[in-house]
This record gives C-alpha cells, sequence and structure tokens, in this order.
C-alpha cells in the first residue's frame, strides 16, 4: 500500500490552494531528512499534483557523513534557487524542454536562515511522462540528449541571474573539504586546473545541474521525456551535463563502446538547436569546444566522487580513462 504524505506538509499544501486534500502518496523523502516530494490530489483540481515540500532539519544527518554546516547551508540554499528556476526560468523554456510548471510557492525564514519551502507543481505522470528508468541503451539516450541540446541551446550566454554561478552540484568552490579528503594523486593537484579549464570556457549556458537518468520522466515509448529536478541549475559548458548524464545513464560497456555514439547525438541536436538562433554562426566552434572539455568534464566529477565517496560504483574504467586523457592534455598543454 502506498505511504500517504506526512500531516503536516499535507496541511501545508492545503493552505496555499485554499483546498482539501483527498489522497496522498509519498514519492520519496528529500535526501537527508530536509522533507518530502509526494503527488496529491485536491478537491476542485481536475488532476493530481506534485508537491515538494522542505523543512530543514535542526541537526543535518548525511547518510555518508558529510553533514557539517557548510554542506547545511548548500543544501538550503539550492531548494531556494529551485524555486528561483520554476518561478523565473520554467515559463520562458521552449516546448522542446518539457518540464513540470509552478502552481504556487513560498519560502519561509527564522533568524535569517530557510526554515520552509514549498513548491507546488503539475503532475509529469499526467501528462503522459510517467515512466522512470534506471539505466539506457545509447539509443534510448536519445530524448534526454536531445532535451539537453535544446535547454544548453536556449541559455546560450544567459547570465544566469540568481542561479548557480557555477552549475552542478559538485564544483570545486563548494567541495574543498571533499577536496581534502581525496588521496594525493595527480587527480587532486590538477583539481584546480580541471576547474578552470571549465569555468574559462568561452561558451557558457544553464545547466541542468543534477542531469542523472533518475532526474528524467518518460512517455510509454522512450521517445520523450521531461525534467525534474532543478536545485543545483548555474552555469557552465553544456558538456557537463552530457557527461554526468552519461555516466549514470548507460553501463559500463556502454559508455566504453558508446560514448562517442552518445556525443554525436546530442552535439547533432545542438547544431539544429543553434542553427535559427543568434549564435548560429559560432556553433560549430562550440561544438568542437564543449566536445574537447567532454574529459575534463568527467574528471571534475572523477575529482568529487573520489573525496566523497572513494569506493563509489561511478568510479568505474570508462571514468578512470576520461580523467587519464583530461590529466595528459594537462601536461601537453
Amino acid at each position: 500500500m502506498t505511504q500517504p504524505a506526512s500531516a503536516h506538509y499535507l496541511h501545508d499544501a492545503e493552505q496555499h490552494l485554499s483546498a482539501r486534500c483527498l489522497r496522498s502518496a509519498l514519492i520519496q523523502p528529500l535526501w537527508s531528512g530536509y522533507g518530502e516530494c509526494f503527488r496529491a490530489w485536491f478537491e476542485g483540481y481536475p488532476t493530481p499534483l506534485v508537491v515538494k515540500a522542505v523543512q530543514p532539519p535542526d541537526t543535518a544527518s548525511h547518510p555518508r557523513g558529510w553533514d557539517h554546516q557548510d554542506a547545511h547551508d548548500r543544501k538550503c540554499l539550492s531548494f531556494q534557487i529551485e524555486r528561483t528556476f520554476y518561478q523565473f526560468y520554467q515559463p520562458r523554456l521552449p516546448d522542446t524542454c518539457q518540464t513540470p510548471a509552478l502552481v504556487t510557492s513560498s519560502e519561509n525564514h527564522k533568524d535569517g536562515r530557510l526554515s520552509a519551502l514549498v513548491l507546488i507543481m503539475d503532475d509529469l505522470d499526467a501528462q503522459g511522462f510517467y515512466r522512470r528508468e534506471q539505466t539506457l541503451s545509447p539509443e534510448a539516450c536519445r530524448p534526454v540528449l536531445n532535451w539537453l541540446a535544446h535547454f544548453h541551446a536556449h541559455w546560450l550566454q544567459d547570465s544566469a541571474d540568481n542561479l548557480w554561478q557555477t552549475g552542478c552540484y559538485w564544483h570545486l568552490a563548494t567541495r574543498h573539504k571533499e577536496w581534502q579528503a581525496m588521496p594525493a594523486g595527480n587527480l587532486k593537484m590538477q583539481a584546480s586546473a580541471i576547474d578552470k579549464m571549465l569555468a574559462d570556457c568561452p561558451y557558457q549556458t544553464v545547466l541542468h545541474g543534477d542531469a542523472k537518468v533518475a532526474n528524467f520522466c518518460f512517455n510509454e515509448t522512450l521517445s520523450d521525456c521531461a525534467a525534474v529536478d532543478f536545485q543545483y541549475t548555474g552555469k557552465g559548458p553544456g558538456i557537463k551535463d552530457v557527461a554526468y548524464f552519461l555516466g549514470s545513464a548507460l553501463s559500463l560497456q556502454d559508455q566504453m563502446d558508446a560514448t562517442t555514439f552518445c556525443l554525436d547525438i546530442y552535439f547533432t541536436a545542438l547544431d539544429k538547436a543553434l542553427d535559427n538562433g543568434p549564435f548560429a554562426p559560432q556553433r560549430k566552434h562550440i561544438i568542437a569546444t564543449w566536445r574537447s572539455l567532454y574529459p575534463f568534464a568527467c574528471a571534475d566529477f572523477h575529482r568529487f566522487l573520489s573525496g566523497w565517496s572513494p569506493g563509489h560504483h561511478k568510479i568505474n574504467p570508462a571514468l578512470e580513462q576520461q580523467t587519464h586523457v583530461a590529466l595528459s592534455m594537462l601536461v601537453n598543454s
């Protein structure tokens, strides 16, 4: 039997909508006890809505032990940034980048710190995006790669106001404790150089920031998708999203054999998305630049994992191979 949402979160949602909740179903608790995400059916609403209810704990308890104050503050800020995305960025997206629309939202503060935040959004399941996948074949990655290409093309050279000025949750400036925990070696020594390669890319866009396969919802035939979870949306070269997505979606064998195939899908879609816009004259250079940064995007994530969770399953031969390429390119540059 499906577990309902917690009563106090349901009450808050009812207050926001001025509507009685008929029933609810927990989708998942938020990471480290920060709240709940649930689906709810409200009186007067023809389809269910999805509620993301945040109530930061008094004492953080991270499952991997990273429960220091900086991590707590970063997590709280991520929810506020997600609200900003849904309020001001999501309504400006093209139809090729399906996401939930925001119905209503609020946030409260106590003593200058976030005490509660609520996002109430359309339900993607009700729009036909009800499939969730843990792994994908290279060909089945196509709708996500198309989504990312259009997202990145749409926000190319955007200032990303009130979003993360460096997108993706693992960027070095916010992960010094994880860097300190890394084993000694070339990757640790070159962490700043790798970060600089990505930061100095002349073509920046708005990144999804957590573009793992679990944050995409698919239609029945896996021919189309929509994205959720915009807590770490911010600036960066689009290839960072692509590298993170492929590492989450493909089997190790497919990462070894089909990465080029998947990159070709993404860059073909990016080329088409840029073709009729203001960056059409530069699109070949944009593509060449981002493609050359693929090993650095992989190495950057590898750096984070090796300090945060050195035994993580994503540290595999494919990731290690790309890191080796990036480190070799730094030596030869």
